[in-house]
């Protein structure tokens, strides 16, 4: 038998300690390595498969650069490919993209990127993992958590596939990342113990080689593992190594051994051998909503109109895009995203997502406001006189209808020819109309847009931007006109010719799309389920006792001669303050927080908009929305990453298991039960009862790091420290977006929305066309973006049905003048010898069930 002693650290940047004191423990970890590098010529280390670690040490030992750099070159030290080592299940798809990417590019920088998709603690992994990584050519994927009962069937290596049919070789940790941890003592009596892991470890795999984990979160590594190595071939007559994971992936790297591995399909949701923990999908809701909110921003619009800007003449955007990026990035660490860490670590995220959406939106503002024809000053000189001529910008590869709002917000205040004349129209607020149509003017509530002087409001404009076309944009003019206010009244009923929505006395929604008799009513949503929690920032662990009282409900209507009419409810409801100091139920005394839900519907819009504000003063408890269906199902389906999984309702069964099976899942945008598609980015914990009820949860608080004493799961998850900041207490607001039927680009679309801003008299390209559309029934855009290289653009088409389907691109004349040729490309963008052609502007492609095709648009320049 072959063992390779694999010396290691798991680094979690941040936890239970704040990333500069852990950057601190890591300056003398990765000293000790590069000492041990130099010292013994057979010393090798991984470095636990991200490359930021090596950015946090040089910072502070820039002296070692050259040392670091030649281990790597060398072989001796692995970094990468991840940039981050990421949570799996909360990070978006196209942000694992960007993660391996920008991984590579720093590993590059320094010496050299692994291949290994080492991913050891992260709390389960998407089914599309496998084509991911086959994108970038890496492999194996070696992990520890995730299975369920498949496990008892599969060796420690097999071969794991995506829905699309791409592979990776899985190698299973399966006594974890650190199971040959701890050579202190004497080198014989070490390789006692590991002689026995190894046997064990022989046991459920088919190869005669294994890996000897040695290592464990934050330590130094041990400086004796030549008299270990030597000590455990001398007893056992072992070949033993010291090594890398590449040195236990040449014995599967061929495909002829590949192919014979025994192959699982699906995702890895299950705790039967490590605990799942899946709590973390609700700790801390209001990180998820805003990493969501900044994903989506630079997904959704910023690469894409950074993209599109590089075509039409304006400056490169790309520094900005990965300065974006490498903020975010350091988030998506799985006890970051995930909610488990210290409060200091959490206040010091909100920071670094408040900088990336900042940069972000003022990034693609300056792209649209320069696109619509506003010049490099970005500014309006003065208005029109009889009303203000904006742009609306549409995200989406096929022309869309929404409700958009315009912010009369002059920045700078001033101009060489006066006050901005925006910022003037907030001072005597009229009327304005849109092709005859009244605007809504909505004063704008929030404290980060000035007015002109001390309590002078300043206004939204709304209205429904009819048909913008696709990744285009549509001028328009809304001409002073009468003053036209809501009429505001207590009556339960809101619609159009396409939804009806009605307001019951128990505070909850009737929903119906369709009209007449063909009109499906959903009944109940927005009702409200609320339990304790003696859990920690890990997992859930319900408290029996007292629920919900609703103390008053108050129904108010807003209708607007433009069409757009919201129906709002506000209830008041008393739950326990939370639970008593044994923690073994829920306290009686009660609390009353305020619940709002605003359901918002527009002309010629098949789509409910409910906004959802909630704040929580209560601590220790887990409070979901619910939206019943009205009857049973035995299946689901829930936007997943990069495709739409199916999911059963039936409990699994998790007897076995060291962590007992949820009820809940994470789901990456939409949930669709029997007709109707819920779209709640960033809302990631969901659960569909067999009754065909779904419930989002909206906030989950509890004040422990982890806990010893819990019901759902076996001893603890990390140490125990109070975090009196999970316990959520503070406003959460969101959208949910509610249509009919199964249609991923819908929650897309429903979630990007339009953008109004200023526009000029020279836009870069002209209004009212379509700049990139793309047809297909079932693909989805994921990415529009510049190339790596600086080369053109990528495009990224999913298809997430199960049926193979042909992607139509139609590119409009200014871009397609200019492209050299059209390559398809992997995920990582490097070739694949296929091309396609472009004829008249427009090309297609083959799309097989489940699969992501990107293509590079390289320019002619």
């Amino acid at each position: 038998m072959q063992c390779i002693i694999v010396s290691h650290t798991h680094w979690d940047r941040e936890w239970y300690k704040t990333f500069q004191s852990f950057r601190a423990r890591l300056v003398d970890t990765v000293d000790r390595v590069l000492d041990h590098v130099a010292a013994d010529p057979e010393y090798y280390f991984q470095l636990d498969g991200q490359a930021i670690v090596v950015e946090d040490y040089l910072e502070v030992r820039p002296e070692r650069r050259s040392e670091l750099v030649a281990a790597v070159e060398a072989g001796r030290v692995a970094i990468g490919p991840w940039y981050v080592q990421p949570d799996s299940l909360i990070p978006g798809a196209e942000t694992h993209i960007r993660n391996l990417l920008e991984g590579r590019r720093v590993a590059e920088a320094h010496g050299g990127c692994s291949t290994i998709a080492y991913t050891p603690d992260s709390f389960g992994h998407p089914a599309q993992f496998p084509q991911i990584f086959a994108g970038f050519g890496l492999g194996p994927f070696i992990y520890w958590r995730g299975n369920a009962d498949e496990i008892a069937e599969l060796p420690t290596d097999y071969r794991w596939q995506s829905p699309d049919g791409s592979s990776v070789v899985a190698t299973h940790l399966a006594r974890g990342y650190f199971s040959a941890w701890g050579f202190k003592s004497d080198p014989d009596r070490v390789a006692g113990r590991l002689e026995t892991l190894a046997k064990e470890l022989r046991s459920y795999g088919q190869r005669d080689t294994v890996l000897l984990m040695n290592g464990l979160d934050h330590m130094l590594p041990d400086a004796n593992t030549r008299e270990v190595a030597q000590a455990l071939a001398k007893r056992t007559g072992w070949t033993v190594k010291r090594g890398l994971f590449d040195d236990y992936a040449a014995d599967i790297a061929s495909p002829e051994v590949r192919d014979a591995l025994p192959s699982f399909q699906g995702e890895l949701l299950g705790g039967k051998v490590a605990n799942l923990l899946p709590g973390v999908w609700s700790t801390h809701v209001d990180l998820k909503l805003a990493n969501r909110k900044c994903e989506s921003m630079l997904v959704g619009w910023t690469e894409p109109f950074c993209a599109l800007g590089q075509w039409l003449g304006t400056p490169d955007e790309s520094p900005s895009l990965r300065l974006a990026w490498r903020e975010l990035l350091p988030n998506q660490a799985h006890d970051s995203i995930c909610g488990c860490s210290q409060d200091r670590v959490h206040e010091q995220m909100t920071s670094r997502l408040d900088s990336v959406l900042d940069l972000s939106t003022e990034t693609t503002l300056r792209l649209l406001e320069r696109i619509a024809g506003l010049g490099p000053e970005r500014q309006l000189v003065e208005a029109a006189s009889d009303g203000i001529e904006i742009a609306v910008f549409n995200p989406s590869p096929y022309p869309r209808t929404d409700r958009v709002r315009f912010a009369l917000d002059g920045f700078p205040p001033y101009t060489s020819a006066g006050i901005n004349p925006y910022l003037a129209a907030n001072q005597r607020i009229e009327g304005f109309e849109l092709n005859g149509v009244p605007v809504r003017v909505v004063e704008y509530s929030g404290n980060r847009r000035a007015g002109l002087a001390s309590g002078h409001p300043v206004y939204d404009l709304e209205f429904v931007a009819e048909e913008i076309p696709a990744m285009g944009w549509r001028r328009l003019t809304l001409r002073k006109a009468k003053a036209c206010a809501d009429v505001v009244d207590h009556r339960d009923e809101i619609g159009n010719a396409d939804v009806s929505v009605r307001a019951g006395a128990d505070g909850t929604f009737s929903i119906a799309f369709g009209s007449g008799d063909e009109a499906r009513w959903y009944h109940g949503i927005g009702g409200i389920e609320d339990v304790g929690d003696r859990g920690d920032t890990y997992d859930f662990d319900p408290v029996s006792g007292n629920g919900i009282t609703i103390v008053s409900t108050e129904i108010t209507r807003r209708c607007h001669a433009s069409g757009i009419q919201e129906l709002e409810i506000a209830r008041e409801i008393e739950i326990a303050v939370g639970i008593t100091d044994n923690r073994d139920q829920r306290s009686d005394e009660r609390i009353s927080i305020p619940l709002v839900l605003t359901a918002r519907v527009a002309p010629g819009i098949a789509r409910v908009d409910l906004d959802v504000s909630l704040d929580n003063s209560a601590e220790d408890h887990r409070l979901r929305l619910l939206f019943p269906t009205g009857r049973p199902t035995a299946h689901f389906e829930a936007a997943s990453h990069f495709d739409t999984a199916v999911r059963s309702t039936a409990a699994r069964d998790g007897s076995e298991w060291i962590h007992p099976a949820p009820s809940t899942i994470p789901q990456q945008g939409f949930v669709h039960v029997n007709g109707l598609s819920v779209a709640a980015p960033g809302l990631l914990e969901a659960e569909v009862t067999p009754e065909g009820c779904l419930a989002l949860t909206l906030i989950r608080s509890t004040g422990w790091l982890s806990r010893p004493d819990l019901t759902t799961r076996p001893g603890e998850a990390g140490p125990s420290l109070q975090t009196p900041g999970a316990q959520c207490k503070l406003a959460i607001q969101t959208t949910v977006s509610l249509y009919g039927g199964l249609d991923a680009k819908r929650a897309q679309a429903a979630e990007l929305g339009l953008w109004a801003t200023a526009c000029g008299p020279a836009p870069l390209v002209a209004p009212d066309q379509a700049l990139l559309e793309v047809e297909g029934q079932n693909v989805c855009v994921t990415s529009f973006k510049p190339a790596e290289n600086r080369n053109g653009c990528v495009l990224r088409l999913l298809n997430s049905s199960n049926i193979a389907e042909r992607g139509t691109v139609r590119l409009a004349p200014v871009i397609a003048e200019q492209i050299d040729r059209l390559e398809v490309v992997s995920l990582d963008e490097s070739p694949t010898g296929v091309s396609l052609t472009l004829a008249g502007g427009t090309f297609e492609i083959e799309l097989p069930p489940h699969a992501l095709r990107t293509i590079a648009l390289r320019t002619r320049k």
